[in-house]
């Protein structure tokens, strides 16, 4: 296909130099001998798939409801959900800025979270125990969260354990991948139990 011809879908989700990956996820989309994704973990191609779902089962339900009511209907484009997803909250997301710190043992992540959280005075809505939150749930994840903000930006700092941190960013790519993190869980409840 020539690229005058090409279509707005056929750009995004399309594959320029046929290495498997999306055009709009592609480091070098006109490299072949160039692999990997600009986020190995995050696909915009498959974001969009996943609006434009939505969008179509918007559709679904909107057009028998304006039919019978004798209304008129639209439904939202791609670019403006995600627009208006992303301009919605003045600190972008949550956790914009990332900020973490890792100990050895639970103890000492608690101290340096419970320091953190006076020092910038994070307030009481925004500290998570997640040992505490979490605990008997069947997700694995363990750490001490501060959500704030920085100049109006989302911040999160985070406070985990080294061993919780491997256990933790496995979870975060099988998340990511869309995979279940439950066989994470007998490595959790056996490093909660060692003090970590």
């Amino acid at each position: 296909m020539q690229l005058k011809s090409m279509t707005n879908s056929q750009y995004i989700h399309g594959d320029y130099d046929k290495d498997g990956t999306p055009n709009i996820d592609d480091k070098k989309p006109f490299d072949k001998s160039t692999k990997g994704q600009v986020n190995p973990e995050v696909s915009l191609s498959n974001t969009i798939r996943y609006v434009e779902q939505k969008r179509r089962l918007a559709e679904k339900y909107a057009k028998p409801i304006a039919k019978k009511e004798g209304m008129k209907y639209r439904i939202k484009d791609t670019y403006s959900i995600i627009n208006k997803a992303v301009r919605r909250d003045p600190a972008v997301s949550n956790d914009l800025i990332g900020l973490r710190a890792e100990t050895i043992k639970r103890k000492q992540a608690q101290q340096k979270w419970s320091m953190f959280n006076k020092k910038f005075k994070v307030p009481t809505s925004g500290q998570d125990d997640k040992y505490k939150t979490l605990a008997g749930s069947s997700n694995p994840y363990r750490a001490f969260h501060s959500n704030f903000k920085i100049k109006g930006l989302g911040a999160e700092a985070q406070f985990r354990t080294k061993k919780f941190g491997k256990l933790n960013d496995g979870m975060h790519i099988a998340y990511k991948q869309g995979k279940s993190t439950k066989s994470f869980l007998h490595k959790s409840k056996k490093l909660i139990r060692l003090g970590f």
